[in-house]
C-alpha cells in the first residue's frame, strides 16, 4: 500500500442535511485536509484515504434510536450489514446517557411506565449490536459529538499511517470468521429486555 499524506480527507455523507452535519466543509481545519461531501455506503462519516477502516454513523438521541431499532428495524439493519465491510465500526449519539436515560427526553412514549421499557429494549439492542456485530457506542452529547467523531476519524488515520510506515501487514478479512445473525436480528438468542 502506498504511503498514506500526513492529514486526511474526511468523507461526509451526502445524506446528511447541512444543519445537521457535525463538521462545515466550507471552514478550514488545520487538523485535515479538507471535508468532502459524498455518498457513503454506510454510515455518515468516513476517511476517504483509508477506505473499510473506519465508519461513523451519527444518530440525534434515543428518540431515532428507538425509531431505528424497533419501529424500523429491517431499515436499520441494512445499514449494519453495510458497516460490515468497515473494520472499525462506531455510532455516535448527539446525547449524553443521562439524557438518554432521562424518561423526560422519551414523552413520544405514553403511558410514563412503558418509556423505562423503551429504554431497556433500545439499551438491549445496542449491547446486542456492539457483542455480536463490533459497533461502540458513544453518548457524546450535543457539544461533544464533533469533537470526538473527528477524534475518532483522525486517530483511526494515524494508527494506519503507522501501520504502514512500519511495513506491517493487516489481517485480512478472509483470515477472520464472521458469524450472521439469524434473519439479520443481532439479539438471536436474547429477550428485548435483557
Amino acid at each position: 500500500m502506498a504511503k498514506l499524506p500526513v492529514k486526511p480527507t474526511i468523507i461526509i455523507d451526502t445524506r446528511e442535511k447541512p444543519e445537521n452535519r457535525l463538521f462545515n466543509p466550507a471552514e478550514p481545519d488545520k487538523d485535515v485536509k479538507g471535508y468532502l461531501v459524498e455518498k457513503v455506503d454506510a454510515g455518515d462519516y468516513t476517511v476517504l484515504e483509508i477506505p473499510n477502516l473506519v465508519v461513523v454513523e451519527k444518530k440525534q438521541d434515543g428518540k431515532e434510536l428507538y425509531g431505528n431499532l424497533i419501529t424500523n428495524k429491517d431499515t436499520f439493519m441494512r445499514c449494519i450489514e453495510r458497516m460490515r465491510a468497515f473494520k472499525h465500526k462506531y455510532i455516535v449519539i448527539q446525547q449524553t446517557y443521562y439524557e438518554f436515560l432521562d424518561p423526560a427526553n422519551w414523552s413520544f412514549i405514553n403511558p410514563y411506565k412503558r418509556r423505562f421499557s423503551a429504554i431497556a429494549m433500545v439499551e438491549s439492542w445496542l449491547i446486542a449490536l456492539s457483542q455480536n456485530e463490533g459497533i461502540h457506542f458513544i453518548f457524546a452529547g450535543k457539544r461533544s459529538a464533533p469533537r470526538l467523531t473527528k477524534r475518532i476519524l483522525l486517530k483511526s488515520y494515524e494508527y494506519e499511517r503507522k501501520r504502514i510506515k512500519n511495513g506491517k501487514q493487516d489481517v485480512s478479512r478472509e483470515d477472520c470468521v464472521i458469524l450472521p445473525a439469524s434473519d439479520g436480528d443481532p439479539r438471536e438468542g436474547a429477550s428485548p429486555t435483557g
